[in-house]
């Protein structure tokens, strides 16, 4: 199953030694297929990003930029992950050779980030998370599945080996978390 790991500043910090550091830690604890750096708000970004990067590829996992589809392209990120108000760029990326996440909370955006060339989807929230939607749940999850098969990644409120089980069971090919791989 595809295991997907998301920074947040909260806990990877903005200090590029930090996080160089820190995914060490991760990655020689869980074994990840691709990692975004989610940091909307770093004032050296490009900094951050060429650290998060580095540290990626010593253990062979595809970087991929949240949002920033030209630095991830400039930088030499294996791809990028798109917000539902970002769709447009997917073409632009796309055609910059870039892996496309694309967030999803229905089947409707997924189907949409989809036809516009997205690789994979992330469906979320799945389970509860504080200051998020209402949890989509397992049978929404498999729902989805069933229509788009072998493109959705569960997020949202995995912390348990338990409910990666659950979601592979409802259907998906991989799962993204923040804190799951903290642990």
């Amino acid at each position: 199953m595809t295991a997907y790991l998301i920074t947040d500043p909260k806990f990877y910090t903005n200090q590029p030694s930090f996080i160089i550091s820190k995914l060490h830690e991760v990655f020689k604890k869980h074994e990840v297929n691709y990692a975004c750096l989610r940091d909307k708000e770093a004032k050296n970004y490009e900094e951050l990003a060429r650290a998060f990067i580095f540290a990626c590829n010593e253990f062979g996992v595809k970087p991929i930029l949240h949002t920033f589809w030209l630095d991830a392209a400039d930088l030499g990120a294996y791809g990028v992950h798109f917000g539902t108000k970002d769709f447009q760029n997917i073409p632009l990326a796309k055609a910059k050779n870039l892996f496309v996440v694309a967030s999803a909370h229905s089947l409707h955006e997924a189907e949409e980030a989809l036809s516009l060339g997205a690789d994979l989807v992330t469906i979320s929230p799945i389970f509860y998370v504080e200051n998020k939607n209402k949890p989509l749940g397992l049978e929404k999850l498999k729902e989805i599945t069933d229509k788009i098969p072998h493109k959705c990644i569960a997020l949202g409120g995995i912390l348990e080996s338990s409910q990666i089980q659950m979601c592979k069971n409802a259907g998906a090919v991989g799962y993204a978390s923040i804190r799951y791989f903290l642990k």
